[in-house]
């Protein structure tokens, strides 16, 4: 290692060296013959010693000297690209693709990607799709460095996705923390005490690290850094010291909520968990590994301790995971051992990495940043809430922009007050590499099912053409401008806004879902009375298309209507035969789509045995459908008590049968 940290700073010190010779001998040389010498230089310095930056610095020189070398303009984007400054890789790429287009297989793919990093989402979907045309018209499989037609359909979508969010930003003010925290390298990983005056962080800085040796990426080993907080004002970063920190990498990827367990990773057996106390003298122990059945050969990343200590989330690439890192969760038992671990599931697991994840004050809200869901770009962060009635995860809901960006956005963690948050995310106004970022959060951005009783609930179906359920962002405003309702986003395609109000208020709420048309509506939320009420809207998105289809009607679909209940029974009638007959054919005739079975009740009884009786409604209904060869993987089953009447339920008279009903959604 002490090898290749001396070869790099002395090849840094000979091209100084050989630039203050080239320059004062501009007039005796050729500066074509000067570039090209220059990029070999920063060739070998960027393959030998993966020195980036350093790198970057001799193309960006190169290119200045030869703006007609491919190579050095080529290798400036390249270099550019892995920089904070992202969006500046498009000159140099472009320049590329005009000098020899056929220089590299993917240089539209690598457009597409400075301009996605840019926010210029529709050039980067031109180059995307250009790129995407490409490979379609090759028979060839391409090397395994270049984009594949999954990946690019993948940027495809966060592009669309970005141009939604950035049409729709959250109100939400977002600061660098500042060089006392951050430096010119990557600082991430940041975990609060309950009173926000410590902050532990993780960061690969030269000064203040115990190895004086540099990683096998030319960089500096991860270590713990520590700051205080006095005056609102935030101390000088300090190593954390040892035993915490070794001469290896070791990153802090969790704290305990009273403060006095630390959790770090390192890259040992694959990537494990280990802890560390605090003693009363305010020292940490040394870090012991979690162990079985935490730890395991596969890597575990970042944990978090709920505020009673008896459950932890954490992600691992385990086997048993959607693909890559997933969250897990795993409670401790009456012997005080962690049992089992339990995937989240697919809800908030995707095919793609998810990580970091933090659990609330309140035990119940789930921070965690993923590469897959309805993201922009990189690692978006997303919330998640437990609904212990039925004891499962409402969908998960991505916070949006500007909290998000095209670049890595992780490692969230709130106060205990809810007032901040801090994150590591990649920007343009940053020290280098990622950067901690606080944010201040407003009233609106807790998207929660706020305890304003009574109230009227307006409850939003979003669906395609076809009548499958798909996801939006919604915004609600009063036409006035005076205000505006935040979503609470309950499932797919399903969205709601609480109103307090007590006269009728006109809204215009736009929808918008990437690939399809936006479209405004006009809508009347009535006043509150005496109890709280709900009320239905669906919206219709029509898909992009060059040329325009006229939407037809989800007309098999519209045949699967509602079926009824006796009070307190959850046994399917046989007058509803036919309705199954109905439902089994068109889930025959459309073999990719599935449909989401919701139960209802009436008021009468208990909230927890209401719950039970629906989703035993929505089970009996399945039970019919999978009876006649419907296979059980394409029917899901909720059950929503008595939360969305259709009637009054004061008496029979006034309609109060129609509430006990299980409810068809086609899915996709």
């Amino acid at each position: 290692m002490q090898l290749t940290q001396y070869r790099t700073y002395n090849l840094a010190f000979l091209v100084i060296l050989y630039f203050g010779f080239s320059i004062n001998n501009a007039m005796a040389q050729d500066n074509r013959e000067t570039a090209a010498q220059m990029v070999e230089i920063g060739d070998e310095i960027f393959n030998e010693t993966l020195a980036i930056m350093e790198a970057r610095e001799i193309y960006l020189t190169a290119v200045n000297m030869d703006g007609d070398n491919v190579r050095a303009n080529y290798m400036a984007g390249v270099t550019t690209l892995q920089s904070i400054d992202k969006g500046a890789a498009t000159e140099y790429f472009l320049a590329v693709l005009e000098l020899d287009a056929e220089y590299s297989y993917d240089i539209l793919y690598k457009i597409g990607k400075a301009y996605h990093f840019d926010y210029k989402f529709d050039d980067a979907i031109n180059y995307y799709s250009r790129y995407k045309q490409k490979l379609a018209g090759t028979s060839k499989t391409p090397a395994p460095e270049f984009a594949t037609a999954d990946e690019v359909e993948r940027k495809l979508y966060e592009c669309e996705q970005g141009k939604i969010m950035v049409e729709f930003p959250e109100d939400v003010e977002i600061g660098n923390v500042g060089p006392e925290i951050n430096s010119a390298r990557a600082d991430y990983a940041p975990v609060v005490n309950q009173d926000e005056t410590l902050l532990i962080f993780t960061s690969r800085r030269r000064i203040g690290n115990l190895n004086p040796d540099v990683s096998s990426d030319n960089y500096p080993y991860e270590d713990i850094f520590v700051s205080t907080k006095n005056d609102s004002v935030w101390s000088e970063a300090q190593n954390i010291g040892q035993p915490i920190n070794t001469l290896f990498h070791d990153s802090n990827v969790g704290l305990s909520k009273d403060g006095g367990t630390l959790f770090i990773y390192k890259d040992a057996n694959g990537g494990d968990i280990f802890e560390a106390q605090l003693d009363a003298t305010g020292q940490w122990s040394e870090p012991k590994p979690m162990g079985s059945p935490i730890n395991t050969n596969y890597a575990e990343t970042t944990v978090s301790l709920s505020p009673d200590g008896q459950t932890l989330f954490f992600a691992s690439n385990r086997e048993g995971g959607y693909g890559g890192l997933d969250l897990w969760l795993t409670h401790k038992n009456k012997k005080g051992e962690w049992d089992e671990p339990i995937n989240l599931g697919e809800e908030i697991n995707t095919a793609y990495n998810e990580d970091g994840p933090f659990i609330g004050y309140d035990g119940k809200t789930l921070y965690f940043s993923s590469a897959g869901g309805e993201g922009m770009g990189g690692y978006d962060i997303y919330r998640v809430t437990y609904d212990s009635l039925s004891s499962s995860w409402y969908a998960p809901e991505n916070m949006g922009y500007p909290i998000n960006t095209p670049d890595h956005d992780i490692y969230f963690v709130p106060t205990k007050d809810g007032k901040n948050a801090y994150y590591s995310s990649v920007r343009d106004d940053g020290y280098g590499d990622s950067d901690i970022y606080m944010l201040k959060v407003p009233d609106e951005l807790h998207h929660k099912e706020q305890a304003i009783d009574p109230n009227v609930t307006l409850v939003v179906m979003v669906q395609n053409e076809e009548g499958a359920s798909i996801d939006a962002s919604l915004l609600l405003s009063q036409l006035d401008g005076s205000g505006r309702l935040s979503s609470f986003r309950r499932g797919l395609g399903e969205y709601s806004f609480i109103s307090g109000k007590t006269e009728i208020v006109q809204y215009q709420m736009l929808v918008a879902s990437a690939g399809y048309q936006s479209q405004q509506v006009t809508v009347y939320i009535p006043g509150i009375e005496k109890s709280s009420s709900t009320i239905e809207q669906s919206v219709t998105l029509v898909r992009k298309t060059a040329n325009p289809r006229v939407a037809r009607k989800p007309a098999d679909t519209n045949k699967l209507r509602n079926i009824y209940f006796d009070y307190n029974k959850s046994v399917l009638k046989k007058e509803y035969a036919g309705m199954v007959t109905k439902a089994v054919s068109y889930l025959k005739a459309n073999p990719a789509n599935k449909i989401l079975l919701t139960g209802h009740s009436d008021l009468v009884g208990a909230e927890r045995y209401n719950i039970n009786l629906s989703k035993n409604r929505a089970n009996s209904v399945k039970k019919a459908l999978v009876a006649k060869g419907i296979a059980a993987s394409r029917i899901q089953t909720k059950g929503e008590g008595y939360k969305f009447p259709l009637a009054s339920n004061d008496q029979e008279e006034n309609g109060r049968e129609l509430n006990r009903r299980v409810e068809f959604k086609v899915l996709r």
